[in-house]
């Protein structure tokens, strides 16, 4: 897919919602750019068409478009009016004129047309799988919840290995900058005799602790769960699935999001999680959302894959399983960090918004490693706009976060940065004042 994202113009609004007669359009320029001012001075004619309508053959759809009545005001920007009645991309030409009278292309522009209960969601960005030197990663929670801005994100959850605590520092440190990431609480939950990694998204107490401070209730309590599952499996696959099935249930009631991570995930020459088990609890299907693209290095990617093809197939036996892209960073100036992603579309940043969305299934999992293509994972029409957002808003939107990632990671690194937290606030607002332009709100 061609990448059409122009640094230098902008159109307003971006995103339409289909079903009104007519819509303004306007192009601008974003800054006095020599080429903006020159597109924008010599256009001659507009041309407004459906990427996905019917047409008669090679490059048709640009002939057979028709021209849009434009105006050009007095500041220089273009403004005209169309009818967007279909969900779905669409392209502006911009055309000057040659002296022979034939029209040549300046610019193509892209926008996109939702129907009115995906139009009235905010696209959020996130990860929250990661780790801080509190357990085996390499930074500070302070560190890596400013590293997760820099990366373009909306919200994080900090999870550490059967810790809770240093959530709530990073989510603390945020605060006090200012800063308009959503930092949620969270912990990965390692229980005793269970290998299988699950984690706790947002809740509002340790689930860690609920089973190691009283580890004889959460073994009696497993034992109940135990009788759920048949006996033909073996005793350990039977424990492993009852005691995941157990903390599943556990952090729901603590009021978060239960992930069951990279069930395909191969160290050491040998899969962490056995099949049988895998099996049971795809079956059950009692967890809030599957980790389909975790944190994998290039060498390991067919994990993801298989993360992928499964999700695919328990989805097409009618199966409601939402969906979810972490990076499992354990340095977050390394690899990983930034290449693997959720985008949840929600109403609100906050985190009984972003928790609705995901168990609604409006959720995807992007797999971008650098220097591929990415990878956009989940319902196919959420993916077909994702694909839009990568290449036409989130080069803008991360630009923005990164601003002020980078900011509080300088502060942070004790480089002296003047008046962090004052940077921070006085750019408060302007990722939400970016994305309601983009969508004409």
């Amino acid at each position: 897919m061609e990448n059409q994202y122009c640094p230098y113009l902008t159109v307003t609004p971006t995103v339409f919602c289909i079903g009104k007669q007519e819509q303004e359009v306007r192009i601008s320029a974003k800054n006095y750019h020599r080429r903006a001012r020159f597109v924008l001075d010599n256009t001659a004619r507009i041309k407004f068409f459906r990427v996905d309508s019917p047409v008669k053959g090679w490059r048709a759809w640009i002939d057979d478009a028709p021209a849009a009545d434009f105006i050009r005001e007095e500041n220089g920007d273009l403004v005209f009016k169309v009818t967007v009645p279909y969900e779905g991309e669409y392209v502006i030409y911009l055309e000057s004129q040659k002296e022979d009278g034939t029209f040549a292309q300046e610019q193509v522009l892209c926008v996109y047309a939702l129907k009115e209960d995906l139009y009235k969601l905010m696209p959020y960005k996130g990860d929250f799988h990661m780790h801080s030197n509190c357990s085996d990663g390499k930074e500070t929670p302070e560190y890596v919840a400013a590293t997760c801005r820099k990366n373009g994100f909306d919200f994080m959850a900090l999870t550490d290995h059967r810790q809770y605590a240093p959530s709530l520092t990073a989510k603390q440190a945020m605060a006090d900058y200012g800063c308009d990431m959503l930092v949620c609480p969270g912990e990965e939950v390692h229980l005793p005799d269970n290998p299988v990694h699950i984690v706790h998204f947002g809740g509002k107490y340790s689930v860690n602790d609920l089973a190691y401070n009283d580890e004889a209730k959460y073994r009696a309590e497993v034992a109940e769960y135990t009788k759920n599952i048949p006996e033909s499996y073996d005793e350990l696959t039977r424990f492993q699935v009852a005691a995941s099935e157990w903390t599943f249930d556990r952090i729901r009631e603590a009021g978060g999001i239960a992930m069951f991570c990279h069930p395909f995930w191969r160290p050491w020459y040998h899969n962490y999680i056995g099949e049988d088990v895998n099996e049971l609890l795809l079956e059950h299907n009692k967890f809030d959302v599957l980790e389909v693209v975790g944190g994998f290095y290039r060498h390991q990617t067919e994990c993801n894959m298989l993360s992928i093809s499964r999700w695919q197939e328990e989805r097409a036996k009618g199966k409601k399983i939402p969906v979810a892209g972490i990076s499992d960073c354990h340095g977050c100036d390394g690899d990983l960090a930034g290449w693997f992603y959720t985008i949840v579309f929600a109403d609100k940043l906050e985190f009984d918004s972003i928790a609705e969305a995901i168990r609604d299934e409006r959720s995807v999992a992007v797999h971008w490693i650098p220097e591929e293509h990415p990878v956009v994972v989940g319902p196919f029409r959420l993916t077909k706009f994702v694909y839009f957002l990568i290449r036409e808003f989130y080069p803008d939107h991360d630009a923005l976060c990164k601003a002020e990632g980078e900011i509080m990671r300088r502060d942070l690194a004790g480089y002296g940065e003047p008046d962090a937290a004052a940077q921070i606030k006085s750019r408060s607002g302007a990722v939400r004042k970016f994305m309601e332009q983009f969508w004409g709100k």
